[in-house]
């Protein structure tokens, strides 16, 4: 059991590599196609969540995830992360300022089949949006 959870641990840190470069080809790969993301507002699906990742690298420059804490237990991964960046388009109605964020973040995955198939996160979005409008 243990080499699974290994193994979990490793896709996930897989996932956010590949976010941190853009490199959505690796989502075919590692997500699956009808993945379930529990953000309010999202719908499922691999495309959706290129299509959200694709946003959020044109909203910050120089994204970063960095992983603090990554814990596997069962089909599920838990991450404790940071979100970095460069605020340089549009998010959530905001205008670029050019300012950097730095907001954390608690994410939880369920793998099945060796993918990503689901989702929750409870981000810290008051600070971002405070070093947004500082």
């Amino acid at each position: 059991m243990s080499s699974n959870l290994e193994e979990n641990k490793t896709l996930v840190r897989r996932f956010f590599a590949a976010i941190e470069i853009a490199d959505f080809q690796t989502f075919d790969q590692i997500v699956a196609v009808d993945y379930n993301d529990h953000l309010p507002r999202q719908s499922r699906g691999r495309e959706v969540l290129k299509q959200y990742f694709s946003g959020l690298h044109a909203a910050f420059s120089n994204l970063k995830l960095p992983i603090s804490e990554i814990l596997a237990e069962g089909d599920k991964v838990a991450v404790l992360n940071s979100v970095r960046g460069t605020h340089k388009g549009d998010f959530l109605g905001l205008k670029a300022t050019g300012r950097n964020i730095d907001a954390m973040a608690f994410q939880l995955y369920r793998i099945e089949n060796g993918q990503l198939a689901e989702h929750w996160e409870i981000a810290d979005f008051t600070t971002l949006l405070q070093q947004l409008k500082a």
